[in-house]
């Protein structure tokens, strides 16, 4: 079995630099930031998708431009999750989708000393169809030669990739989707402990 982890949310705790670079972004075009909650439902689409959605009467390439810039700044917000390390210190096969761009996700694997521990880290922008769409998982499976995946995230759109792609998925309680919406989905785990004994790792 592969476990593929989402990266924002699940495994890193980026709400603080996501809405930092969102200030930045709507202050540039002098429009006020859409609330936190609409935003971080939002995270794991791509981030010109996200622009569109949030304010489609901007430029969303302009703002998506800004925030990008001042999220290399914003990096120094992001942590780990609690549990995280001791879990993917087990011996067990495992690789990242993101909706993070591919040089983001890189940062992000290396930054965090993660760079020998995924078999596979892919971003958004590393298919044509990104999150909900399949592509990320197929690309995966192509990669690594296995079809026997499970896609572990915290939001709608890494469980509805899954579905999409005929995978198990598993939700985390701890990121930008309610249990409750993920739970339409796939079984969720409150805890990186709980989610090992799902994973019989």
């Amino acid at each position: 079995m592969l476990a593929v982890f989402d990266l924002d949310g699940t495994i890193i705790d980026s709400a603080d630099a996501i809405l930092e670079s969102h200030d930045a972004a709507w202050a540039s075009v002098g429009v006020k930031r859409p609330a936190k909650e609409d935003i971080l439902s939002l995270t794991g689409l791509p981030l010109i998708e996200i622009m569109q959605k949030l304010g489609p009467e901007q430029d969303p390439v302009a703002l998506a431009e800004v925030y990008s810039k001042t999220y290399v700044k914003a990096t120094r917000h992001e942590q780990l999750f609690e549990g995280i390390i001791d879990l993917l210190a087990r011996p067990f096969r495992a690789a990242v989708a993101t909706g993070k761009s591919q040089r983001g996700a890189d940062r992000v694997i290396k930054e965090f000393g993660f760079s020998d521990r995924f078999e596979v880290v892919l971003g958004g922008n590393s298919v044509s169809r990104p999150k909900p769409n399949p592509d990320l998982l197929f690309s995966i499976m192509e990669k690594t030669g296995t079809k026997d995946i499970v896609m572990i995230g915290d939001t709608t759109y890494d469980l509805e990739m899954a579905h999409a792609a005929g995978v198990k998925g598993i939700g985390v309680s701890w990121g930008h989707h309610t249990s409750e919406e993920l739970r339409k989905w796939a079984p969720v785990v409150d805890s990186f402990e709980e989610l090992g004994l799902l994973l019989k790792v």
